[in-house]
Formats: C-alpha cells, structure tokens, sequence
C-alpha cells in the first residue's frame, strides 16, 4: 500500500494555510509537549480566523519558528 502524505489544506489567508502546515507537522509527533503546542496553534489559527489578523506579532513569529525547527522532519 502507498502511504498517504498529509497536505495543509487550502486557505485563501497564506497565514492560515502556513499555521495548518505547522499544526499537520506538530502532528506527527504526538507527546505530551506536542499536544501543549498543538493547542497553543489552533487558538492562534482560531484568533486570526475570527479577528482577521494579517500579521502576527513578534513573540508569535519567534514562537512559531522555534516550533518550526523543533519539529523539523
């Protein structure tokens, strides 16, 4: 059988569809940090849904990135 990659689903806001690609990449692992951090993105991605942010503030980019190197594949 082939195994199914999971792709970010498409999202008309590039920062949603950027923060869905990361919450898929938190995903993948699943400890007990990864489940802090994956709820911690889904109120960010329910924030920027519901206040229609463009940019996120500075302690949200650096939290995110260190979430991106983090959960590096």
């Amino acid at each position: 059988m082939k195994r199914h990659i999971k792709k970010a689903a498409k999202d008309k806001h590039p920062l949603i569809s950027k923060l869905l690609k990361l919450k898929y990449r938190i995903n993948s692992r699943l400890t007990r940090a990864a489940v802090d951090d994956k709820t911690w993105v889904m109120d960010l991605i329910n924030d920027v849904r519901n206040s229609n942010i463009t940019k996120l503030s500075s302690e949200d980019g650096t939290k995110c990135n260190a979430m991106w190197k983090h959960y590096e594949v």
